[in-house]
């Protein structure tokens, strides 16, 4: 389930327009100083709990954990599932609270999300004290010292202020934080009644991630997904300016945080960096849950440090690719040490409170030697800038195959260094290799390591496996190719070992987007959006597996007979 998308766009009635509640405002009530000075609150979900193990959480890199989440039913009782099940989500969140208080962390359990506005309206306004009990007790019940109220749509803020104000009384030491939106200077004010509400709790922490920073069309111009300064009107959030705004209004500097996804978005249609015009042919790729920092940064991610870039406007991170990558995206904005360093610094120089991480499993890269790389940078931006980083190494392709006399591009990924360097290696008899990681195979079968060298640590080194061979790699065998729509066709090869798929079509080899992975038997679903031709046609597709072996063959993507809606009948 990914909440997190309309919660962010949901939430901009709440900052904007009076209309979303009525009546005389609260005055405003001092709660309990319960939270550090600054920060870092990471959202744990359940249904990535195998992109991030709990017994693999950086608890150095968090002050905080919100475990996403109890959801509220009209009538005031709780769905505890957890968007898991009834049995195993509570287990869970069990676990977490306890994992959070055996290393001195807080623990904060979240009500709601963008799909549940309509639940909490209706048990705030009709069942209030029935509501507030439930929570206080699952708060209780599941070791959690506070309450994350996510209440982003259908909201009327004289109802939240008062159930705020309830919970306070109910539980007068638990932490109470608030997600918000972020402001865009061409549309957003703030209501007085949002100062009110975000001063009666702990913290206010904005949701300032995409989908409320960037878009594409007429009058836009491509941006980051968590831009720290940079505002104007063809870009018009950042969070300096959310927060400049927010303080003016009467917010305290103290309770506000900022917010980052830890994903990526990327942009299609030649654009190659920020700040180009994106008026035809563009659409922002990735997102939430679709394209985590865990895959830009793993095994067969896209990472490329000669690619990289920095805007200091923005304070963030970039690579401009000089051919697109499996998104159809050359411009790839996205979180790196530098750019959650420059986050905290500015938080820790002006008097803000901290940072939220939505969701923090995305951040946890597993083929690292250092897999908390982006947590440590959260740690020494917000938390303890005097903490020494410590380097970390890998080889992004991992172990991979390769036919005799054939070369591959390596990429290492390094971390918690300035020098990004490698000194590459290969033994003599495998082949060789040059000094920016480009090998070339031996012409026999056989089998190699390749070494990856930090020049910064040189007790820092990563190796890979590779295996030459000239034997074939048949993933096509029982492919499945459907057709949808006019401009929608599916591959989904009976192959797990698949990773990315690309079809030539007029001249030019275009990226299949990885639609999902089936469950049961994971075999990935590659989708085409290109406008087909009406009748059966023939296309040169290839293939890549996760240990980069390669593919080729012509596929047919069957013909289409549509109906008035363009859908294949």
């Amino acid at each position: 389930m990914r909440f997190s998308f309309a919660a962010v766009l949901c939430f901009f009635c709440v900052v904007g327009l009076a209309s979303c509640g009525g009546g005389i405002s609260t005055p405003v009530t001092t709660p309990h100083p319960t939270s550090p000075a600054h920060w870092v609150a990471g959202y744990y979900v359940a249904y990535e709990r195998d992109m991030l193990p709990p017994d693999k959480i950086d608890w150095n890199g968090l002050t905080h954990i919100i475990m996403s989440r109890v959801l509220a039913n009209a009538d005031g009782t709780l769905n505890i599932n957890f968007d898991w099940d009834a049995t195993n989500g509570p287990l869970l969140a069990q676990d977490i609270s306890a994992k959070a208080h055996a290393a001195g962390k807080k623990a904060i359990l979240m009500l709601g999300g963008s799909d549940n506005g309509v639940g909490i309206h209706d048990a705030v306004a009709n069942h209030r004290a029935t509501l507030v009990a439930n929570l206080v007790n699952a708060m209780n019940s599941y070791g959690y010292d506070g309450l994350d109220l996510d209440w982003e749509n259908n909201i009327d803020l004289d109802l939240f202020i008062l159930f705020v104000q309830d919970l306070r009384a109910a539980a007068p030491n638990a932490i109470l934080t608030l997600p918000g939106g972020p402001l865009n200077a061409n549309t957003d004010t703030v209501d007085p009644k949002m100062v009110t509400l975000a001063n009666l709790v702990d913290q206010y922490n904005l949701m300032s991630y995409y989908p409320a920073t960037s878009w594409v069309g007429s009058g836009w111009f491509s941006w980051f997904n968590s831009p720290l300064d940079g505002m104007k009107p063809n870009t018009p959030v950042s969070i300096k300016d959310s927060f400049d705004r927010y303080v003016t209004a009467g917010v305290s500097k103290e309770k506000l945080g900022m917010g980052v996804g830890f994903y990526t978005i990327c942009y299609t249609g030649g654009i190659t960096g920020p700040n180009q015009d994106t008026n035809i042919g563009v659409s922002i790729q990735g997102g939430d849950h679709t394209y985590p920092l865990a895959a830009l940064y793993g095994l067969n991610g896209i990472y490329d440090e000669s690619a990289r870039h920095w805007d200091a406007t923005a304070q963030n991170a970039y690579l401009s690719l000089a051919q697109p990558e499996s998104h159809g995206c050359q411009y790839v904005p996205y979180e790196d040490e530098e750019s959650l360093i420059a986050k905290g610094n500015f938080a820790r120089d002006n008097g803000y409170g901290g940072i939220i991480l939505w969701t923090m499993n995305q951040g946890y890269v597993p083929s690292h030697s250092q897999p908390n790389f982006l947590f440590e940078a959260l740690r020494r931006g917000f938390i303890d800038p005097t903490v020494q980083p410590v380097v970390g190494i890998s080889i992004m392709e991992g172990d991979s195959w390769i036919a005799p006399n054939g070369t591959l591009q390596l990429h290492a990924l390094v971390t918690g260094a300035s020098n990004k360097a490698v000194n590459w290696n290969v033994a003599a008899g495998c082949g060789t290799i040059t000094g920016g990681g480009l090998y070339t195979a031996p012409a026999a079968d056989t089998s190699c390591t390749v070494t990856a060298t930090s020049q910064q640590d040189s007790s820092k080194a990563a190796t890979a496996q590779l295996t030459i061979s000239s034997a074939t790699w048949d993933p096509f065998t029982n492919i499945v190719i459907s057709r949808a729509a006019l401009s929608w066709a599916e591959f989904v090869p009976q192959d797990a070992t698949v990773s990315s798929m690309s079809i030539e079509m007029n001249g030019i080899t275009q990226p299949l987007m990885l639609n999902y992975i089936q469950y049961g038997t994971s075999y990935p679903d590659f989708a085409a959006n290109y406008a087909f031709p009406l009748a059966a046609t023939q296309y040169t597709v290839h293939a890549r597996s996760k240990n980069n072996r390669t593919a080729t063959t012509l596929l047919t993507v069957p013909a289409c007979n549509p109906d008035i809606n363009g859908m294949c009948l």
